[in-house]
């Protein structure tokens, strides 16, 4: 890979990692649930949790870089096997037949039919020729019973632990010119005080608006803890996920079809 992809590589892999981790963060989890957490998140990714645990350390000892993977080197390549390109031939028509098949999964077949010995193919080598084939990983689909939970209300003990974000509809706006157009108000509260700490109108609802209202929050309060926000779009772009993490600003989303937990 050239020298801008390889850092465009390393960047979407850093930002895959940290979304890993995230949960893992919160610094009043009791180490049970974060065990939990761990171990579930290890089977849902397809990692060990030695793995996990490693990018979790990294990522408290040296932020997001931390997560980012080093690059390869021309003498690292020269070691892949004579056939990997019609090994990658064979992966991606598996990945394509299943897209829910993790990295782990194709090497375990592609060794059972002979394209590799075991142990040769490596995980990491895998997915990101995998990410250069067009493919990126899909996250799985978590595997868990259904529980039932109730609503509860929650507050954080402290100011700027937790900033709630949403995107509200505003007033209609008629222009000097009869045009109508339609604002729409992003927006970030305090969960502790319900203090406003930023809100403005725009004229449209695209993810540009929530990175502004997160650069105005920052420059006017600081750096928060945490961020709990729905599944739109607009929160979930990978440009806003790579600027908390390296700022160290935990998302979390609200579990789909929960609305009343963004009240």
């Amino acid at each position: 890979m050239e020298k801008k992809e390889v850092k465009k590589w390393q960047d979407e892999e850093a930002l895959r990692r940290y979304r890993m981790v995230a949960p893992l963060l919160d610094p009043d989890m009791d180490e049970g649930k974060r065990q939990q957490l761990r171990e579930e998140a290890a089977e849902k990714n397809g990692i060990s949790k030695r793995t996990l645990y490693r990018y979790e350390k990294s990522y408290r000892e040296e932020g997001f870089g931390g997560l980012r993977p080093a690059s390869r080197t021309k003498k690292r390549q020269q070691r892949l096997p004579e056939n990997f390109e019609g090994i990658m031939e064979q992966a991606v028509q598996l990945k394509r037949e299943v897209p829910k098949r993790s990295v782990r999964q194709i090497i375990k077949i592609l060794e059972l039919e002979g394209w590799a010995a075991p142990g040769v193919l490596k995980a990491s080598t895998m997915q990101r020729h995998l990410y250069d084939a067009g493919l990126r990983r899909k996250q799985m689909k978590r595997y868990a019973e259904k529980r039932t939970v109730s609503s509860r209300r929650f507050c954080r003990p402290y100011r700027m632990e937790l900033l709630q974000g949403d995107i509200k509809y505003g007033p209609e706006i008629r222009t000097r010119d009869g045009e109508v157009v339609k604002t729409y108000l992003s927006s970030l509260i305090d969960d502790h005080s319900r203090y406003i700490v930023q809100s403005e109108f725009y004229d449209n609802q695209r993810q540009e608006i929530v990175e502004d209202t997160f650069h105005k929050a920052v420059l006017k309060a600081g750096k928060f803890d945490c961020a709990y926000l729905d599944n739109g779009v607009q929160y979930t772009a990978g440009h806003l996920g790579r600027a908390c993490a390296k700022l160290g600003i935990r998302i979390v989303h609200a579990k789909p079809g929960a609305c009343q937990s963004k009240g």
